[in-house]
């Protein structure tokens, strides 16, 4: 997976695209002026590209991409960060996702796969996100909607 986000991003919405980078163990690249197609072709090996989009300075969607840019998830939110995350806890940790319903299912698909035992987890609900990582709330992403592929 790789991780972008939109052209001129916010200090918030850069901490945001750093967090998940950790958090799912992939690498982050700034946009800068390159487009969509861009970035996909300098993805080589990652199968999913995640942009981070924002509105008014702060990050409010995640667009999950395939490989041959086609959106396979959009996901509208606010966030809230709670405990600042101490890198050394989030390297090489693959956070695992707990939780039911469509959007638990879709996320299953998409992100990387961690296993039961991994010290971060990514609990999801009909309409909250939390990411934990040793016990930590790090932060919470509060699901306003989401649209598929097939949607």
């Amino acid at each position: 997976m790789l991780i972008s986000s939109s052209r001129s991003p916010s200090p918030p919405t850069r901490t945001l695209c750093k967090y998940l980078a950790s958090f799912l163990n992939c690498e982050y690249v700034t946009r800068g002026k390159s487009g969509l197609q861009d970035i996909l072709y300098g993805m080589e090996n990652a199968e999913t590209l995640l942009i981070v989009g924002q509105y008014h300075g702060n990050p409010a969607s995640l667009a999950f991409f395939d490989s041959e840019g086609q959106q396979q998830l959009s996901i509208w939110m606010n966030v809230v960060f709670h405990d600042k995350p101490q890198k050394s806890s989030l390297k090489n940790s693959m956070a695992s996702i707990k939780g039911g319903g469509k959007l638990a299912g879709l996320l299953g698909d998409l992100l990387p796969e961690g296993d039961n035992n991994s010290r971060c987890s990514i609990q999801v609900a009909d309409e909250l996100m939390s990411f934990y990582c040793n016990g930590n709330n790090l932060f919470n992403l509060k699901v306003k909607g989401f649209k598929t592929k097939g949607d």
